[in-house]
């Protein structure tokens, strides 16, 4: 049964119109899949979407097939073939997408100075990174020039840069331009220039990780 995961080629679509291919129920309650999904679904340190299909609350959850379900707060006539009409939260999806670019481009700036992304949690108010040093040369803790960090990751995001995401295989690439691609099945903006207020909030050490954590937020729609 193949179901198309439209959220991993657009970031942007917040809307869509496709037909229940499958439906059912388990320990979570009643359950359809949709043949065109743009929900992202819990996982890879970023939090399911928030929506709604044909106006009711949907929670949204990954099977272990891959497909992705979603469980209807009230009932849906649930007939397979029957077309629905699928719609995000806006603002969340766009928050989750820029602080989850902006992640990636903290890898990138803490590379330079020896250290490499271990672990992602892009939620919002709780968004870090957690790094383990790359070798002897790694910047000690202590000496990390976190002023100029934030300035570089700020600079970056005024001056823009193209974020590309694309499949090679099974695997699904992200890419920030002047930056290395890294596997990512995440939402991301299309261009660093939409993401604003970056800013890292605080940093611990212990038992060789090193935590940052940082907050960021997409430019509204139209500015």
């Amino acid at each position: 049964m193949k179901q198309i995961q439209s959220y991993l080629d657009d970031t942007y679509l917040f809307h869509s119109s496709s037909e229940i291919i499958a439906n059912g129920s388990d320990d979570n309650g009643q359950w359809i899949m949709l043949r065109d999904n743009i929900f992202h679904p819990q996982g890879g340190g970023q939090p399911a979407d928030i929506g709604w299909v044909n106006e009711i609350p949907v929670k949204v959850r990954r099977h272990l097939s891959g497909h992705i379900l979603l469980y209807p707060e009230s009932l849906i006539q649930p007939d397979v073939n029957k077309e629905v009409h699928s719609k995000l939260s806006i603002k969340d999806r766009l928050n989750h997408a820029a602080l989850h670019t902006a992640g990636h481009l903290l890898n990138w700036e803490m590379r330079q100075y020896g250290w490499i992304a271990v672990a992602g949690h892009h939620f919002p108010g709780q968004s870090r990174v957690e790094f383990t040093a790359m070798g002897s040369s790694a910047i000690t803790t202590d000496q990390l020039p976190l002023e100029d960090i934030t300035l570089k990751i700020q600079s970056s995001m005024e001056k823009g840069g193209e974020v590309k995401t694309w499949f090679d295989g099974d695997t699904r690439f992200c890419l920030i331009e002047n930056t290395e691609n890294m596997p990512c099945a995440g939402t991301h903006v299309d261009n660093l220039n939409k993401i604003t207020n970056f800013q890292i909030k605080s940093v611990k050490y212990k038992k060789n990780t090193l935590r940052i954590s940082y907050d960021a937020a997409h430019l509204e729609l139209g500015e």
